[in-house]
């Protein structure tokens, strides 16, 4: 059975293809494709041509994945496979793509080039962990959820905006906004968009507001009364009242959304799993859910951490070695959900808890246990999820009391285990930072097993003159006379 490659570089409205053999010969007849109807006919078309030649020819897809413009092209490939057609699709991860044409010292970039080189890749380079794709019947609930969050990110602007206005036209009540926008505060710039207008106000009326007592009211008339705020004017106002009326739309309109979302997949064997988790609420184990995926894409726990961007980064070579935090490079947004998940079960989940416990005590910081704990629910997520069981605290108890046996057996245990040798001869033409390091573990006293004396400091007394040393002056060949000096 021969192979064909197919590799797409996609664009907003089309896409470039080039097709190789298994030789690696590029194959006619393709080129650029509208992302309409005809030109997904077209498309249709070559691949039917091919096919046609040999029947036993089994062709690979390779598009990478660019924010959405792919997934007409997917829906394509995914259509022709489930009529029978032998086509399997892969949607690519950019950076593992660009890091192949690296390594093909390619230095001319084109639509054509790129196309190519996804087919090359496909045909010599693919990776292992690169999945096949198939239509997940999530893809309408992930476009929802990615919408919900750009609301989020509208209303925490809306609401930076509103904040840097009131320093402006209602400084007393910055201080209301410390602990979150509340929704008294909003009624009450609804009614009262300036501090002048609020000054006007009856107390009375002001303590209707809900959540507002009539000693907080008074409070809010005096303190308004008495603002230095500058911008007092009615568009001021009118400005204010545009904005809160746009953080309320939004408020509703996002609570709506999510409503739908956790009625929508409540049911599912992954939410529920990660529920359970404690630290997870629902909607927390909704965004968890949808950012992952499939989690039997993701081979061991490390490459679920990778995909997060929570794997440490340490560069070792020769006598160098460089601790550079965590990679930042996975998705953000999976980061995003697990900070304040991991804030809550540092308090009730068992296993984070205890770690970042143990990690405090050790003198990292809390930074650097939070990341921990985050990796750490990571695991459990990945344990839990591929095993189809829920989270099971007993059990984790159990385990625990397990490794801590087996460590004081490791601990009282006469012979210790077998490792690694490591070379520690001094002989070795190392260098001087190799060689301080072999010391170290060869004698806790040097090599010599001789305690090393620091050598003293000279210490000139302070009535001590200082005398001027005359350098001997050498006439010729003969002998330099010191005794003048």
């Amino acid at each position: 059975m021969t192979t064909v490659y197919l590799g797409l570089d996609v664009s907003k409205g089309y896409a470039d293809f080039v097709a190789m053999n298994e030789a690696g010969s590029e194959l006619g007849g393709w080129g650029r494709f509208d992302d309409t109807r005809a030109g997904h006919d077209q498309v249709q078309g070559r691949v039917a041509a091919v096919l046609a030649r040999a029947p036993e020819t089994q062709v690979v897809v390779g598009v990478e994945s660019t924010g959405g413009y792919e997934r007409n092209w997917l829906g394509l490939c995914h259509r022709l496979r489930r009529a029978g057609w032998a086509l399997t699709a892969y949607r690519l991860n950019p950076l593992v793509v660009k890091r192949y044409h690296e390594r093909q010292l390619h230095r001319t970039v084109t639509d054509r080039i790129s196309a190519a080189g996804i087919a090359a890749y496909l045909r010599t380079g693919r990776r292992r962990q690169d999945q096949l794709w198939v239509a997940g019947e999530l893809e309408g609930a992930l476009t929802l959820y990615r919408t919900v969050r750009r609301l989020v990110r509208l209303q925490a602007d809306l609401q930076n905006q509103l904040q840097a206005l009131l320093s402006r036209c209602h400084p007393e009540l910055v201080a209301c906004l410390r602990g979150g926008l509340r929704q008294w505060v909003l009624a009450l710039l609804r009614q009262y968009p300036t501090a002048a207008a609020l000054a006007q106000a009856d107390p009375a009326v002001v303590a209707r507001i809900p959540y507002v007592t009539p000693a907080a009211a008074a409070r809010l008339v005096a303190a308004a009364a008495a603002s230095v705020a500058d911008q007092t004017d009615p568009a001021t106002g009118r400005a204010v009242m545009v904005l809160v009326d746009e953080i309320a739309h939004l408020r509703l309109q996002v609570r709506r959304l999510q409503t739908e979302l956790a009625e929508q997949l409540r049911a599912d064997p992954g939410v529920q799993i990660i529920d359970s988790i404690p630290g997870f609420g629902i909607w927390s184990a909704i965004c968890l859910r949808l950012e992952l995926g499939d989690i039997h894409r993701f081979p061991r726990p490390a490459e679920l951490v990778a995909f997060a961007g929570l794997d440490p980064q340490h560069h070792q070579s020769g006598d160098t070695a460089i601790n550079r935090g965590i990679s930042h490079r996975g998705q953000a947004g999976v980061r995003a959900i697990l900070y304040p998940v991991v804030r809550a079960a540092i308090r009730c989940n068992p296993a984070v808890g205890a770690l970042y416990t143990r990690l405090r005590a050790r003198g990292k910081t809390d930074a650097q246990a939070v990341v921990a704990g985050m990796r750490k629910l990571l695991h459990l997520v990945f344990a839990c999820w591929v095993q189809g069981v829920a989270f099971d605290p007993s059990r984790w108890e159990q385990v625990a009391g397990k490794a801590q046996e087996m460590a004081q057996r490791a601990g009282m245990a006469l012979t210790p285990a077998v490792a690694v040798p490591l070379a520690t001869s001094l002989a070795a033409p190392v260098s001087k930072r190799e060689a301080k390091r072999r010391k170290a573990a060869h004698s806790p006293q040097g090599p010599c097993g001789v305690v090393p004396q620091k050598r003293p400091e000279f210490e000139r007394p302070p009535s001590a003159p200082i005398i001027p040393i005359r350098t001997p002056s050498c006439q010729g060949d003969h002998a330099p006379d010191f005794s003048s000096c």
